[in-house]
């Protein structure tokens, strides 16, 4: 099964994007990420098509299974 870490954040604009992480580590917790993710918030580390990230809007792991076709 392969996990992504999903992470919709909101721009100075209005508009959304969203972060992907491919095998996040299997203890990664929430707050983790929101830490980090406020951090480069608070830093304006993170521009995106002239946007700076303002908010968190959804943190998830998506899990996919691959599935051979018989």
């Amino acid at each position: 099964m392969k996990s992504t870490l999903k992470m919709i954040l909101s721009l100075e604009n209005g508009k959304s994007t969203t972060l992907s992480l491919a095998n996040p580590r299997p203890d990664l917790t929430e707050a983790e990420v929101t830490e980090a993710i406020n951090e480069i918030i608070a830093k304006k580390a993170l521009l995106v098509a002239g946007n700076f990230v303002a908010a968190i809007k959804r943190i998830y792991i998506q899990d996919v299974d691959d599935k051979t076709l018989a």
